[in-house]
């Protein structure tokens, strides 16, 4: 009777210490994976992150003006340092047109072109970001001779003939001075002619992050 008593005993034993082990287990398995993959749910790109993009939306600074969007898809995976994806392939980037103007020989032949990066969608939540793009490849497209650059030839045109009526006294005179007046008002409109900034389509872009970009542990 003392052997089935000292039995008994040692069952209750190993029945406790298999009890007080099933309590001191980690979460979701022995070598804690669940709680492993609620950590790497919070993912987190530095500032200075670099992003590439093709852009969705043709710009030209005859059409579109300062304040309106423009989209850009996300070209290749963003990792963090830990090479986990934080910024998918294939995320819209939304961007902002702070300055598009054309250019000309007489003032800015460059034109002026300034985006500012406003945002980007990640699983179907957007997220706030600013940063810094770099320069975008742009080209130019002449838009002739306009009803404004007209109206210089014609002024050019009249002063010439009015110049050459008065110091020639005679009609010779007052052609060829229109004459000379057309080239004149010919090479002032040329030097105030607008050529467009053009982005088409399609083109590469990239930019880095300002700040931190911090995606909630799901």
């Amino acid at each position: 009777m003392t052997r089935s008593l000292l039995v008994g005993a040692m069952v209750l034993g190993l029945a406790a210490c298999g009890s007080g082990a099933a309590k001191d287990a980690p979460p979701g398995g022995a070598d804690g994976s669940a709680g492993t993959a609620r950590a790497a749910a919070g993912r987190s790109l530095d500032a200075g992150s670099r992003v590439t993009a093709t852009l969705q939306t043709a710009l030209n600074s005859r059409t579109n003006k300062a304040g309106e969007t423009a989209r850009a898809v996300v070209s290749a995976n963003v990792t963090d340092s830990r090479g986990r994806v934080v910024i998918p392939a294939g995320s819209n980037v939304l961007l902002s047109i702070v300055q598009l103007e054309p250019g000309s020989e007489q003032i800015r032949p460059e034109g002026r072109l300034v985006l500012a990066v406003k945002s980007v969608e990640i699983d179907g939540v957007t997220h706030p970001i600013s940063g810094t793009l770099a320069p975008i490849a742009h080209h130019f497209e002449g838009r002739g001779i306009t009803k404004d650059e007209a109206a210089r030839i014609g002024a050019g045109t009249a002063v010439g003939a009015v110049a050459g009526q008065v110091i020639g006294k005679n009609t010779k005179s007052t052609v060829l001075g229109g004459a000379i007046g057309a080239v004149a008002g010919t090479a002032v409109a040329v030097r105030y002619a607008y050529h467009d900034v053009v982005v088409s389509a399609g083109t590469p872009i990239s930019f880095t992050l300002a700040n931190t970009l911090t995606l909630a542990a799901r």
